[in-house]
């Protein structure tokens, strides 16, 4: 016999708000080596019928349900069991799974040691560092579609939502991206039923994620409003546009290279996320992706025109990074493409002191620095793409300033080949243009006094 249980002592355990794991659930856990931080869940019914992803598990008589989460900061999908303790038998039966129940909420957490988000301690102010601002003609051409799934209320973490927000506020505030060029679709969409675990509790999403008092967050994040979202795209972009993807949050290996990113309430397979993609005919696109098995849609989603980077190979898990604020992979590169941390702390990624982070160097950055047991993936078609791609898109297209008046000191325009046309440079503002082949200048064309105007 594997486990001797004391009834009563068992019961009393139980009614004591649940509090510690049993001694024969420790026996378990130290007989099949789980790693002392796996998070220990026991079910509230001992009828023990519940849900994994769709798959009910039904157990009639009467006993304990445990949920034990072996890694507790890795995305789903990752190992984690199910055991059952059969109180009439003394026996146990253990089902291996690789994703949650649906209604982890339901269930009571035993483990001490729960994964609480950390707050943000910041060492640093990144609002004074010193910073070339660019003015970006193609930021009117510029679109963004922003995805998190969470796939339910209690596997919907916080740090989905602190990624999405960090990357939107980056491609508003650093890269002047319009608001109503980005599209968010994340978890539950504008219902304000509580959606998001916080660590502590569940909330609903906050629907700003730039602090301007807008709601930026759209649309649910279902495989409907994905095919809605890029149907939209498909009739506005052409090949003088730039699209930039962002996913983040729970993802699955179907088999092989074949994987799955978990929306809410439902998955979308990589065919059929690249079939979505596929509908855009835009000039260049970049796509990052940092859910489980993300590197399993790099096959299906390769096409010309196209930078990808992913936080792992088909085969791999991702990982939160510590503190469990933001994932691993997805802070370092949104730091590296903004320049500073959310903590404040200045990133240099311009490994060419170009004055832009590329799609190469973003990639290179977040690669060295991820410290996970994870192996990023990168992607591009054709193989110097990334080397010209930024956020502002492909810095070798012909760059076209035209009908506007800059009053913004440090401005820098950069680009292969830049046409200017009926500009006004005033209130002692400074612009600096950079071609690397060739800069024309077309009337009509005004400096203020007071104002600079340079071209290297």
């Amino acid at each position: 016999m594997l486990f001797l249980w004391l009834m009563v002592v068992q019961v009393m355990l139980f009614a004591a708000n649940n509090i510690g794991i049993p001694k024969y659930v420790g026996e378990y856990i130290k007989q099949e080596n789980i790693s002392s931080n796996a998070e220990v869940y026991q079910y509230t019914k001992q009828s023990a019928i519940t849900t994994i992803m769709g798959n009910k598990i039904t157990l009639s008589t009467t006993g304990y349900l445990f949920f034990i989460d072996e890694y507790p900061t890795a995305n789903w999908s990752h190992p984690c069991r199910y055991v059952w303790f059969d109180l009439n038998q003394e026996s146990s039966k253990t089902i291996k799974e690789n994703n949650p129940p649906i209604d982890l909420e339901e269930w009571i957490l035993l483990s001490k040691n729960k994964i609480i988000p950390q707050k943000i301690q910041k060492k640093s102010n990144a609002d004074n560092r010193e910073v070339i601002k660019r003015i970006s003609s193609l930021a009117s051409n510029n679109y963004a579609v922003i995805i998190s799934g969470g796939n339910t209320k209690s596997n919907n973490h916080i740090r989905y939502w602190n990624d999405c927000q960090a990357i939107y506020s980056t491609l508003v505030n650093e890269y002047g991206y319009l608001d109503s060029h980005i599209y968010v679709l994340m978890s539950d969409g504008t219902n304000p039923a509580k959606d998001r675990n916080t660590g502590y509790n569940y909330d609903s999403s906050p629907l700003d994620l730039d602090g301007d008092g807008d709601n930026d967050i759209q649309y649910a994040a279902t495989k409907k409003n994905i095919s809605a979202v890029f149907d939209m795209l498909s009739k506005k972009l052409t090949n003088n546009d730039f699209l930039f993807v962002f996913t983040t949050d729970h993802g699955g290996q179907i088999s092989g290279d074949n994987a799955c990113m978990f929306l809410w309430g439902e998955t979308i397979t990589d065919s059929e996320f690249a079939k979505e993609v596929n509908k855009v005919k835009a000039g260049n696109i970049s796509i990052v992706m940092e859910q489980c098995h993300s590197g399993g849609f790099i096959s299906d989603l390769t096409a010309n025109n196209r930078v990808i980077a992913t936080a792992c190979t088909a085969n791999e898990n991702s990982w939160a990074k510590d503190g469990s604020l933001y994932n691993e992979f997805v802070y370092h590169w949104t730091s590296a493409v903004r320049g500073y941390t959310p903590e404040g702390n200045l990133v240099n990624a311009d490994s060419n002191n170009d004055g832009l982070i590329s799609m190469k160097e973003a990639f290179e950055y977040a690669k060295k620095e991820d410290s996970k047991n994870e192996n990023p993936q990168y992607e591009s078609i054709s193989p110097s793409l990334g080397n010209h791609l930024t956020l502002y898109g492909n810095d070798c297209a012909t760059i076209y300033v035209k009908n506007q008046t800059i009053a913004s000191n440090n401005a820098y325009i950069t680009g292969c080949d830049i046409n200017i046309s009926n500009i006004t440079i005033e209130n002692q503002s400074s612009v600096t243009i950079k071609a690397s082949e060739s800069a024309t200048i077309n009337g009509p064309f005004e400096v203020e006094l007071g104002s600079t105007f340079e071209i290297k």
